[in-house]
């Protein structure tokens, strides 16, 4: 089995643990998962399902547009 050594930001990496603790895994065991996972394909057949499914009109929104993000 491989090993990795990956880098993470201190949140990402807490709710990686605490996804990995509800998941009731080891933190590798749960990344493992994730990783099987990357093609999301079941994720997707699920959301073609609902396509045309809304029975309804969306509401209107009177949000202001956002402000603009000087970057650094």
């Amino acid at each position: 089995m491989a090993q990795l050594t990956i880098y993470l930001p201190d949140d990402i990496e807490k709710q990686v643990r605490a996804d990995a603790r509800r998941a009731k895994k080891s933190v590798s065991a749960y990344l493992a998962d994730l990783a099987s996972k990357k093609d999301g394909s079941a994720w997707r057949k699920a959301l073609l399902k609902l396509g045309g499914s809304w029975d309804g009109e969306f509401p209107d929104i009177d949000d202001a547009p956002p402000e603009p993000v000087a970057f650094k």
